[in-house]
């Protein structure tokens, strides 16, 4: 059952009190009596009631000072006014401090009915405008909330987004946005074209506004030399575009992967196919017995060996890459001596400098141990030896010196080779790149090796300087923090 409303009698007049509470209580309102504003205000303070029918002559506190104290104490309750002296001034002072209604004594059960109903309904739309408005205030203060939340989620994507209203006017745009498109601050409800000035991604915001949206774009765009995957799609209602939403990734480094690939695929294509159709051939015609002079045999079988080792130091290069890009491969780091390092690799590597008659002189200062994956200084020092032996010229000379330098240590590999174009020497750290010349042409390589260096240095927050003069040779520097 729903409760019943609370209706407060205040008159000092007690045979008034008691009828209306008779009265009242017939129409099934649960009815309390005060014969003074004092104790009126401590039942109100007690109780929640509706509707409060106040005298005007009240002993001690008045009616209208009652009525100002409940105005200020809950709004919400419906105040009626009777009086045994009604007269204007007093019907101007009801309506001043609030009260809903005003009956003049004498009154019949039927006015004081008609009247009080009348002040319960009041009642009850006051508590339904204030729930209501407890309600919006409580929508308002979500919707707040979710814009909040938006413009938070928003403002953290690295990605661009803009959203273009059916106008063509720029309503939205994040911090990604104003820093990939050199958008300056409040350009907010401006025209797209003047504000973007990439022409690809406004051509292609006009043509889907001009389609009426009807499908979405997505098309690779160079900005500020970066490579971006713009996607423009349409936000519909009903059918009617009401605006669209651009979004602008960064694929950078996507592409750079992609172009390695691509000249992976390339050189591997070259520089494994030939070495196989060489080897291939010449053990055709030793089998066939098309050459059966042993001093020819012997010199094919030793090209046949250069090409295999060839084939085998790509195949170790694209091992090493791959064991760099994996992530879960962890580093085994332990105390290392660089110094024996490179002496153990120098003894692996004896035969191939008397092969080219290459005299080798080093210079290994007693430095102390330091932090690191004993497989990667391995792998440095191999890769940087084998190119000063690959590209140096016959009977020249490599030096091979470790110091310590205050906080660093310094490795440096010094050949007489042929050297490096110096326009060139910034891209000798690429993936596959070498360089193409006369000189080069016939020294056999997959353009890694450099590219492994560079990676492992980078690990270790290392440094590498190379100079080089063509003719003359090369120098390459490392420098590693102790």
């Amino acid at each position: 059952m729903p409760e019943k409303e609370k209706i407060l009698v205040v008159d000092d007049e007690l045979s008034i009190s008691q009828a209306c509470k008779k009265i009242l209580t017939k129409e099934g309102f649960e009815v309390e009596i005060a014969l003074n504003g004092i104790e009126a205000k401590k039942l109100i303070e007690k109780k929640e009631f509706g509707v409060v029918i106040v005298d005007l002559k009240l002993p001690g506190l008045s009616g209208e000072e009652l009525l100002h104290w409940i105005r200020e104490f809950d709004s919400n309750i419906v105040c009626i006014v009777i009086t045994g002296y009604p007269s204007y001034d007093s019907a101007v002072l009801t309506v001043k401090e609030g009260a809903y209604d005003y009956i003049p004594k004498p009154f019949t059960a039927g006015e004081l009915r008609r009247v009080v109903r009348k002040g319960i309904d009041k009642r009850l739309l006051l508590k339904k405008m204030h729930q209501l408005q407890e309600e919006k205030e409580k929508n308002l203060q979500l919707l707040a909330q979710e814009k909040t939340k938006l413009k938070v989620i928003i403002n953290s994507m690295t990605d661009a987004v803009l959203v273009i209203n059916s106008r063509g006017e720029l309503v939205l745009y994040n911090p990604a946005a104003e820093k990939i498109l050199d958008i300056e601050e409040g350009q907010f409800e401006k025209p797209f074209k003047e504000v973007v000035k990439n022409e690809t991604i406004v051509e292609m915001v006009e043509i889907i506004m001009e389609r009426k949206g009807a499908f979405t774009f997505s098309r690779e765009t160079k900005i500020n030399e970066k490579s971006y995957l713009v996607n423009i799609a349409p936000v519909k209602e009903g059918g009617e575009m009401l605006g669209l939403v651009v979004s602008i990734r960064d694929i950078t480094e996507i592409r750079r992967i992609s172009d390695i690939k691509s000249a992976f695929l390339t050189m591997v294509a070259h520089e494994v196919r030939s070495p196989l159709g060489v080897i291939e051939g010449y053990l055709d015609l030793i089998l066939k017995g098309i050459i059966s002079d042993r001093e020819k045999i012997a010199q094919m079988l030793q090209r046949a060996k250069i090409k295999i080792e060839t084939l085998r130091e790509l195949t170790e290069n694209l091992l090493s890459l791959a064991k760099m890009e994996a992530e879960k491969i962890k580093k085994h780091l332990i105390p290392v001596n660089l110094a024996e390092i490179i002496r153990e690799v120098l003894d692996l590597y004896q035969e191939k400098l008397k092969e080219r008659n290459i005299r080798l002189k080093t210079n290994l200062e007693s430095i102390p141990s330091f932090l690191a994956d004993k497989n990667d200084m391995t792998l440095l020092f191999t890769n940087l030896l084998d190119n000063a032996i690959k590209y140096n010229v016959e009977g020249g000379k490599i030096e091979v010196s470790l110091r310590k330098i205050g906080s660093k240590i310094e490795l440096k590999v010094k050949d007489t080779g042929i050297g490096i174009p110096q326009d060139k020497i910034e891209k000798i750290f690429e993936e596959f790149y070498r360089v193409k010349d006369e000189k080069t042409r016939m020294i056999p390589g997959t353009g890694l090796g450099l590219s492994i260096v560079s990676r492992i240095v980078n690990d270790y927050r290392g440094k590498i300087k190379v100079e080089s003069e063509e003719g003359k040779g090369s120098v390459f520097l490392i420098y590693f923090n102790f």
